[in-house]
């Protein structure tokens, strides 16, 4: 955790003990648009673009409540179908599952590799009936990369959206999301941007945000959300439009610690440096006999380097007692080593997981 992040949370607090209610007037409505703000840096759009959210799921259920599954496509086809991969995070494809009953229809494209998704699949995949394709910017479990630009090119062609969770992605690859071309994109701060659990944020090409109106809502999202009027919905006209109700205000202090620090530093650096040290894990696990679960072309590489395990929570729970952080995935080992890290550290961390898989320790 940044040591902004405490100091930013002492600072709530402090208002909190002095101001009571009035910090909503006084300071905290700021920090919810500064919020914002720092999400534009991050992605490369305007701080009024940006929609919050406590997380992705909450900001996909606003999505999802604005598009309509039964509309045509081409001919007489029913745009119903979303699709979605093997490799992407289990939100994605829950939060059109629990659609079916709306006649929502789910398609899940395997990975021939275990380590992505070629263009060449989406492709094969994509129709007439597609609504939109819903996948990650970078797969949680291996780090693999996509080509977003390549993958929107097939979407529209054949009038489908594209929605990206960039999780993974968001404060280590730079990012212009608009030069993206994506329609929807959604991240937080747990990952890449250190600020903690209960942030999110949503992203909508400004063309399709001003065609669409969310149906599950909340007065965040209200143009005029302090005239209090119950019988009266107007939405806001930028990003706010798919807000909910009353943000989470501490977690969004400590999300600006984080993303401050992200600021301070530069993704360009941080994402070379994080790069490097990825590398580094991966040659010396070569060297160690180690099953390597990585994208080998660096510039297809994202944070993640895995490596495979029979018993991945045991793995975890012994490194943790040697002191690395850690996490694990079905049959995996997964590792983020970050720009702070040391080469050191990881060689150590290496030097664990090889004794431990051998028996020696």
């Amino acid at each position: 955790m940044p040591a902004r992040s405490r100091a930013k949370l002492d600072e709530f607090l402090d208002q909190w003990d002095r101001l009571g209610a009035r910090g909503w007037y006084r300071h905290w409505l700021d920090e919810l648009a500064a919020l914002r703000e720092d999400f534009g840096w991050v992605v490369g759009c305007p701080g009024s673009e940006i929609a919050l959210a406590p997380n992705v799921s909450v900001a996909l259920a606003s999505v999802a409540s604005a598009l309509d599954p039964g509309q045509r496509g081409a001919g007489t086809a029913t745009r119903n179908r979303v699709i979605t991969t093997a490799l992407d995070f289990p939100t994605l494809g829950h939060q059109w599952l629990a659609r079916a009953p709306l006649g929502v229809e789910v398609v899940v494209l395997p990975s021939p590799d275990g380590l992505s998704v070629p263009l060449s699949s989406f492709e094969a995949a994509v129709d007439e009936r597609t609504l939109l394709v819903a996948t990650g910017h970078v797969y949680f479990t291996t780090g693999a990369v996509q080509d977003l630009a390549g993958l929107a090119g097939i979407c529209h062609d054949s009038g489908a959206l594209l929605l990206v969770d960039a999780y993974q992605a968001t404060g280590l690859i730079p990012t212009d999301v608009a030069a993206l071309g994506v329609d929807i994109y959604v991240s937080g701060t747990l990952k890449w941007l250190f600020g903690g659990p209960g942030n999110a944020f949503l992203w909508l090409r400004p063309e399709l945000r001003e065609s669409l109106s969310p149906t599950t809502t909340g007065w965040f999202s209200s143009a005029r959300q302090f005239d209090f009027d119950v019988g009266d919905l107007d939405f806001a006209a930028d990003g706010r439009k798919f807000e909910m109700g009353t943000p989470a205000v501490p977690s969004s202090f400590i999300a600006r610690g984080g993303i401050s620090l992200v600021r301070e530093i530069g993704v360009e650096a941080i994402h070379q440096r994080t790069i490097d040290l990825g590398a580094h894990l991966i040659a010396l696990a070569d060297a160690a006999g180690l099953p390597v679960r990585a994208v080998r072309d660096d510039t297809e590489r994202g944070g993640i380097v895995a490596i495979e395990a029979a018993e991945p929570a045991r793995i975890v729970t012994a490194l943790a007692a040697e002191g690395f952080v850690v996490d694990f995935r079905p049959g995996i080992v997964r590792f983020s080593p970050a720009f702070y890290n040391t080469e050191q550290e990881v060689a150590d961390a290496v030097s664990v997981v090889s004794r431990l898989l051998e028996g020696s320790l």
